[in-house]
């Protein structure tokens, strides 16, 4: 990280960004080349080790890339705001992230599933205890990231 001075090492801060942000911005690479999509998701924080997930339907472009497996980028972002001055070189904007990579794998056992889902709609809700019908676990993909490399990044100041 170039800006050191901006990079959030405090878990508690690291956790508030992840509680905060409601996509992440995740980057694979299929025969067609690189794309990136934005995706609803939920986490598993423990110490320094984080695990995001996701969900899709079955089949699509998407699916299929993070079938493959291998490795991952992913983004997400928020706080944002500009910050104006007399000068346009003195304009700024604010914002926290976080940013990393890792390996994508398939979830395939139903509470595994299940379980993933839970993490999903408790972060984005801030309820849990959901019903999910294991039919509608059997149309569903979903997907861990293990963070292998991640960091955090803040510009509040001003």
């Amino acid at each position: 990280m170039r800006r050191a001075d901006r990079e959030v090492t405090d878990r508690k801060q690291l956790e508030e960004i992840l509680q905060a942000c409601h996509a992440v911005h995740i980057g694979a690479q299929d025969g067609d080349g690189m794309f990136v999509v934005p995706m609803n998701y939920g986490f598993h924080l423990e110490g320094d080790r984080l695990t995001l997930y996701v969900h899709s339907a079955q089949e699509g472009r998407k699916v299929s890339a993070f079938r493959a497996g291998g490795t991952v980028a992913f983004e997400m972002d928020g706080q944002h705001a500009l910050r104006t001055a007399d000068t346009a070189c003195g304009h700024s904007y604010t914002y926290r992230s976080i940013m990393g990579s890792g390996p994508i794998r398939e979830l395939t056992g139903r509470e595994e599933k299940r379980a993933a889902l839970g993490r999903i709609m408790e972060h984005m809700t801030g309820k849990s205890g959901w019903d999910m019908p294991d039919a509608s676990l059997d149309r569903t993909a979903v997907f861990a990231i293990q963070a292998d490399q991640w960091t955090g990044k803040s510009n509040q100041a001003g």
